[in-house]
């Protein structure tokens, strides 16, 4: 079930001067990244922008987070990309075609684009990209580049050959997946800068996005214009992490002009309070959910279990909604991500689905009484005082551990009966 699901984008700071507020020409999937002051007639310039947390690695093949992911569109560019309505437009590929039976897709590219150092983009550059970033160390629980390309034919050799055969370079311009089984999805997969195509030079990686970036330090880029790029900007970019609850102090200090996809509900005060800040609010956001551990054996692997928690979080939230804190650009929804179906379910409906716990609840508490269920949870986000409060028993075994740790243990399913966490959805 989802917490709190709404994200502010973007905040900016306005000065005495007149400004003009423009969105940078650059791809970002659906994050928006490249708001910036401008003066009229202005001089090319360095904008000053933060993002709440760090991008952890700027390699295609290493991305793993949803802010690396926004990052990485400055400089890199997949086959396809997303418009503001959902829509799957071109990026790297002109054009695209499926089989029926949805294992084979070939892709034009766009040969017109051209990477940092002027080389044109061929369909080559996907595949030798794609098997160089297979041979990494991952930087996350998994690798970051598998959740396509186990999929395609021939993957299973690819330790021994360091080839992918299920991708075929037909000519420069046409690009060839053929996947083992049919797989619907690979569209919305290939869309992440994690399939990006890149090129080493210089012991460094380029793209064919609009910008070049440069580590400047642990956490701080520079991004400067690539010239090739069909519509380069003109001025460059000081990317640093500053986080939500320090954005606001950044902001009116004059220490960064923009502090872009700030999640609203760590924000720690109130704008209204700051006539010199502008926002931007949209519907890319982090959603707080909760995971319950519904392996047979595991505390919640009866459905009325989960049934019951849902109920009581919901119920709860909706009399103490500042109970997870500041909660001034969050609402709580359990229908937030509908995957399968268009549209809302009508409130009535929700209501009744949720309904379905509450005669589960006193069982929920009784047997949590006997054998307490296991969470385990990050400071940043902790559900013990909620459930305590629920009269819901947590085990001594509960622990507080670090995201990449919680990570690891969501895919391991082992040792957690419930982790709280978090998931985004890039909608518009």
């Amino acid at each position: 079930m989802t917490l709190a699901a709404v994200a502010a984008l973007a905040i900016m700071r306005f000065n005495k001067l007149k400004l003009t507020f423009v969105l940078a020409p650059i791809i970002l999937g659906l994050g928006l990244l490249g708001v910036w002051r401008l003066k009229q007639n202005a001089q090319p310039k360095i904008i000053k922008m933060a993002f709440g947390s760090p991008w952890k690695s700027i390699h295609p093949g290493l991305q793993h987070t949803l802010i690396g992911d926004l990052t990485l569109s400055n400089q890199f560019e997949a086959l396809i990309g997303f418009n503001e309505s959902g829509t799957y437009v071109p990026l790297a590929a002109k054009e695209w075609t499926i089989s029926p039976d949805y294992k084979v897709f070939t892709f034009k590219i766009d040969k017109s684009k051209k990477f940092s150092d002027g080389v044109q983009l061929s369909a080559k550059h996907f595949k030798q990209a794609w098997e160089s970033a297979l041979k990494l160390e991952p930087q996350s629980s998994v690798s970051s580049v598998l959740d396509v390309l186990y999929k395609l034919e021939g993957f299973s050799n690819f330790e021994k050959t360091g080839v992918l055969s299920g991708v075929k370079v037909i000519d420069d311009a046409t690009l060839e997946l053929r996947f083992a089984t049919p797989f619907r999805m690979a569209l919305e997969h290939l869309s992440g800068n994690r399939y990006s195509a890149f090129r080493e030079v210089d012991k460094k990686f380029i793209g064919t996005g609009a910008y070049i970036l440069e580590e400047m330090g642990p956490e701080l880029l520079k991004l400067t214009p690539n010239q090739y790029y069909p519509t380069p900007a003109k001025d460059s970019i000081e990317l640093s992490v500053v986080t939500a609850h320090d954005s606001v102090k950044s902001l009116s200090d004059e220490k960064i002009d923009v502090m872009a996809y700030a999640i609203g509900g760590a924000i720690p005060e109130s704008l209204k309070d700051h006539s010199e800040l502008s926002i931007i609010v949209g519907q890319d956001a982090l959603h707080r959910a909760l995971y319950p551990n519904s392996r047979p054996g595991r505390f919640f692997h009866r459905k009325e279990m989960r049934q019951a928690l849902q109920f009581l979080i919901s119920k709860y939230l909706k009399s103490n909604p500042h109970a997870l804190g500041n909660l001034q650009f969050t609402s709580v929804d359990p229908q937030v991500y509908l995957p399968l179906q268009k549209g809302r379910l009508d409130e009535e409906i929700v209501d009744k689905i949720l309904a379905r716990g509450e005669s589960h609840v006193a069982e929920l508490i009784s047997i949590a009484k006997k054998n307490p269920p296991v969470l385990i949870e990050t400071e940043e986000f902790s559900l013990r005082p909620m459930l305590e409060a629920l009269g819901v028993s947590i085990s001594p075994k509960s622990r507080v551990v670090s995201k990449s740790e919680l990570i690891a243990l969501i895919y391991s399913g082992e040792e957690a009966d419930l982790i709280p966490g978090s998931f985004g959805v890039a909608s518009g």
